[in-house]
């Protein structure tokens, strides 16, 4: 009743909690009359609860002899591993559910307001994961397992590997073993025969005119369960490494430019990656172009709305090239322990690819035709080569008229080509109009000399990424630890320890069993099985009897 009534007002309390936190843009008065009636009840039923648990545990603790006797049953408590498991998933629930981690300060502020968010952040809710209290419920939980384990381990253990578990079935044992009788005569290589057929591991003694067969399968079933114990420490030591070390954090790549800064979010502290992440290329993927990939047909009004942004991106490492490929959304780009999310895109307010189209300077304005000389693309960061020049993107707006008209995609590009030819260097005007591009060329004194003349022909905006980087060094033992929870419980719940025992005595086989699971299911099948040694019986002109 006591608990009862606690599970009952917690679940309440927090769930109005979690209405008005998350669900209600504005809580008013009848909101806080539930909230303060659910509240009470809680507190109520906690004290009483939290009173109950002290009397019982002075209780506990005057029954034992020492305190490390009374340490070592608390710590191997069936109602401790409850409550830390419950805690645990409340807090992971919250973290991964209601409240975004790592975020700055600020966001929680303006999402849930001063007093809340400023609560929140004290509180480490904001970053549950490596919070020192989720950290020490994951200890905890390990020490609790560990000696829940080693507590019940010794008497699993003779009954798996020891010789006590060899019993004869003698007067001794039959008082508590009560086994059947048969009254029948097979030989005893019918009954070794017979057993081992049906799976069992024979161990065979005669004494004294007597045949003792103990048959046993399935004697690895009940260490199942401590492959699964092993399972969950492991899960908890890669989960308690990722809790201290692990790191979570974004990473801002222009196009044709490369970063090692890890900023933290959650508390905007800067870390050096151990490589660089270079962004080769940035493209915004439409739904027709999704459908044009996939070989579907295009027939969806919304062909030209925005369905993924992709980046392909290039690892550095001591200057070399380690790995490249592409991260998208929804599909994370590994490298090593590392795994790089594509989280955001933006404009840096620079060109990003720009084709230029090349005419020589002194024939452009006879004979157009015969002046044109080809295109050469420039790309941010990068230097092309034309002829005998070598070309790179200078400085460059998107709007030449009005630069945030540019930034919410209005393009009136113009650029600064930097030109290197025959060692000496030109700063080269480049406009999205060609007349506008004469106008500024007329009016550089420095240009007289230069032969060339740039037009723009296609123009594309820089780009760059936000990248989600995050470093779990404890995800392999993760992984390991899942395989040997599977593992644990395939072996605990599909095989089963079973023993017969059996004395061959004269024409009486006496027959007692065991099972550690489904104890009358087993019985019951094997005496069906029993019948099997009926024709030994029948050949001697005997029928079986059972007693």
């Amino acid at each position: 009743m006591r608990y009862g009534l606690f599970v009952i007002s917690s679940l309440i309390f927090l769930a109005v909690a979690i209405v008005g936190l998350f669900h209600l843009e504005e809580r008013g008065f009848f909101y806080y009359v539930v909230l303060f009636f659910a509240g009470g009840i809680f507190a109520l039923s906690t004290l009483q609860l939290v009173f109950t648990a002290l009397m019982d545990f002075l209780r506990d603790y005057r029954k034992h002899k020492n305190p490390l006797d009374f340490l070592y049953d608390f710590f191997s408590s069936l109602k401790l591993a409850i409550f830390l498991m419950v805690s645990l998933g409340l807090l992971s629930m919250l973290g991964s559910t209601y409240i975004q981690q790592n975020q700055p300060l600020g966001f929680y502020l303006d999402r849930f307001g001063a007093d809340v968010g400023l609560w929140f952040w004290k509180l480490w809710l904001t970053d549950v994961f490596h919070s020192w209290y989720y950290i020490a419920f994951i200890v905890l939980l390990a020490v609790n397992l560990i000696v829940c384990s080693i507590k019940r381990l010794p008497r699993v253990w003779i009954q798996t590997f020891t010789k006590e578990r060899f019993q004869k079935l003698d007067q001794h044992t039959q008082k508590h073993l009560k086994p059947i009788s048969i009254r029948i005569n097979p030989s005893k290589e019918k009954v070794l025969s017979f057993l081992k057929r049906h799976g069992f591991s024979v161990y065979m003694e005669e004494e004294e005119g007597k045949v003792y067969f103990y048959g046993e399968k399935g004697r690895y079933s009940r260490l199942g369960v401590y492959v699964v114990h092993i399972g969950l420490l492991v899960i908890m030591a890669g989960a308690l490494i990722d809790a201290i070390w692990g790191i979570r954090g974004s990473v801002i790549v222009p196009e044709g430019s490369r970063s090692d800064t890890l900023v933290l979010q959650s508390n905007d502290k800067q870390l050096r990656l151990p490589f660089q992440i270079e962004l080769e290329n940035f493209r915004i993927v439409t739904y027709g172009e999704e459908a044009q990939r996939k070989g579907k047909p295009i027939n969806t009004p919304f062909k030209d709305d925005v369905a993924s942004f992709e980046s392909d991106i290039r690892i550095i490492k001591d200057g070399k090239v380690v790995s490249s490929g592409t991260t998208a959304v929804n599909s994370p780009f590994d490298f090593g322990a590392y795994r790089i999310f594509q989280a955001t895109y933006g404009l840096t307010g620079e060109a990003g690819v720009v084709k230029l189209v090349v005419f020589d300077k002194s024939k452009v304005s006879k004979d157009p035709k015969s002046a044109l000389l080809g295109e050469v693309e420039l790309k941010a960061g990068k230097v092309s080569e034309f002829k005998d020049m070598l070309l790179s993107i200078d400085r460059s707006t998107l709007n030449i008229e009005d630069e945030q008209a540019g930034m919410r995609g209005d393009l009136k590009p113009a650029l600064i080509v930097k030109v290197l030819l025959n060692h000496k260097s030109y700063n080269v005007p480049v406009v999205y109009s060609p007349e506008l591009t004469l106008i500024a060329y007329t009016q550089l004194k420095e240009l007289r000399d230069f032969p060339y003349v740039f037009f723009m022909s296609d123009f594309r905006p820089r780009f760059f990424s936000g990248f989600q980087v995050s470093h779990q060094p404890g995800t392999s033992l993760i992984w390991l630890g899942s395989f040997l929870v599977v593992g644990g419980m395939l072996i605990a719940f599909y095989t089963i320890h079973r023993k017969v025992w059996m004395r061959l005595e004269g024409d009486t086989l006496w027959v007692a069993f065991w099972s550690h699971k489904l104890k009358e299911d087993f019985r019951k099948s094997f005496i069906k099985a029993l019948e099997e040694l009926k024709h030994e019986g029948a050949r001697n002109g005997k029928e079986p009897d059972y007693a």
